[in-house]
């Protein structure tokens, strides 16, 4: 099987690349499972309960969030009753909606979960160790395929955890950076691992901002809210990751770069 993971989804230019390349995509490397990360979909603050329904149209079979889950309230609607929707796992307990799903395909059981990094991230009080956290989930939940959406900034955190799970989790992949990393590979043990497959929007934005904001922000200490970049070219960055269906082994992983005007 294949399963297609698209970077974190960026306001308006993300989702036009998005729209206009999936379908493509899905019959060019015949795509049987298609994982997105959406935290940044809704005008870069979060995903509201319109674009999760507009990703479920353009066949996300998953959506994992991070740091942004709650930031768009309108989201807390439908997360206590969807079952694909996939905020950090080692968040508090407390926390509303799930930190990993459970999905069934043609008898193989794929469970995709998502865990948040700790170095230069804003995260709430009591969030466990993704170590620790993620020790857990393998140990209760029982599954054919586990998939991993590592969103953090540090890849020291990400090349850690990959070694440690390396052969236990088939595919860790990372998020938040915006910045796709070059070293996608298969693991000693098996796994697919990448330090992060990069962002899905604006291409000359600083990781999906205005530009000028961030000058602004660093050159002249101002603080304007975050606008993103919604006019000129974009970019689409993903991976695919083939696995075999009898024995759930990595066979094969490849880099997706798509650049539009």
């Amino acid at each position: 099987m294949n399963i297609l993971i698209i970077g974190d989804v960026f306001s308006k230019l993300g989702r036009k690349i998005l729209e206009n390349n999936i379908n493509k995509i899905k019959e060019e490397k015949h795509i049987n499972f298609v994982i997105i990360n959406g935290e940044n979909i809704s005008h870069g603050k979060g995903i509201n309960e319109g674009h999760y329904k507009w990703l479920m149209t353009h066949g996300a079979n998953v959506v994992t969030l991070g740091n942004h889950t709650y930031q768009n309230k309108s989201i807390l609607n439908i997360m206590e009753n969807t079952n694909n929707l996939v905020r950090p796992c080692n968040y508090p307990e407390s926390s509303p909606g799930t930190g990993y799903c459970t999905m069934n395909y043609n008898g193989i059981k794929i469970t995709v979960f998502q865990v948040i990094g700790e170095l230069f991230m804003k995260n709430p009080e009591n969030t466990t160790s993704f170590f620790k956290a993620t020790d857990e989930l393998l140990n209760k939940v029982k599954s054919d395929i586990y998939i991993c959406d590592f969103h953090g900034e540090a890849t020291s955190e990400k090349v850690a955890y990959g070694l440690y799970n390396d052969g236990k989790i088939q595919v860790i992949y990372g998020t938040h950076t915006h910045v796709p990393t070059n070293d996608l590979r298969i693991l000693p043990k098996g796994t697919a691992y990448i330090s992060d497959v990069g962002m899905t929007g604006p291409l000359n934005g600083v990781i999906g901002v205005k530009a000028q904001i961030i000058f602004d922000r660093m050159i002249n200490e101002k603080t304007h809210f975050f606008d993103p970049e919604d006019e000129g070219e974009a970019q689409l960055n993903g991976i695919v990751v083939e696995i075999n269906e009898k024995t759930y082994k990595v066979e094969k992983v490849e880099q997706i770069q798509i650049f539009e005007k």
